[in-house]
């Protein structure tokens, strides 16, 4: 008897602890969830010749605008260079430049040296980059009739 009273209270125990642990419970599925990375991409216009310029004179600015746009998803910081492809050398070693982005100077001193201060540019934000190139009024008279290939590189990197 003493065993059957100890194996009923076992059998209860083992069922007690099985309703113990039942709950309610529920599930929703939430399905095609895609997750995209943003793109970084930049455009500029023109897309040549952007600052060409024929006839400088020394000490005579002349000024071009090429506009840059944020094609990406992403806010960007833009910055622009240059690279000498032809010409004389001594001719672009003295040519002086000035770069402005909606009234602000981003870069001013020798076109040989030119690396803007970033602009950011929201997604779809454009802004127009004035670049002001002069010939010193100290150049010498043996840089006349010179000229100087260059490509600009527009950069743009994510911003942070």
């Amino acid at each position: 008897m003493k065993r059957l009273a100890v194996l009923v209270a076992a059998l209860l125990c083992a069922s007690g602890i099985g309703f113990a642990g039942a709950y309610f419970t529920a599930q929703q599925s939430v399905p095609e969830n895609v997750i995209r990375a943003g793109t970084v991409a930049v455009s500029a216009a023109p897309a040549s010749e952007a600052i060409s310029m024929d006839n400088l004179a020394p000490g005579t600015p002349q000024s071009r605008v090429l506009e840059v746009s944020n094609t990406g998803s992403l806010p960007v910081d833009v910055r622009v260079t240059g690279a000498k492809r032809a010409g004389i050398t001594a001719f672009y070693n003295v040519l002086e430049c000035t770069v402005t982005s909606a009234g602000q100077t981003v870069y001013s001193g020798l076109l040989s040296e030119m690396a803007t201060a970033p602009v950011r540019l929201a997604p779809g934000q454009a802004t127009d980059l004035e670049f002001a190139v002069t010939v010193p009024a100290s150049a010498q008279n043996t840089l006349s009739g010179s000229y100087v290939k260059l490509t600009l590189y527009v950069d743009a990197e994510q911003a942070r």
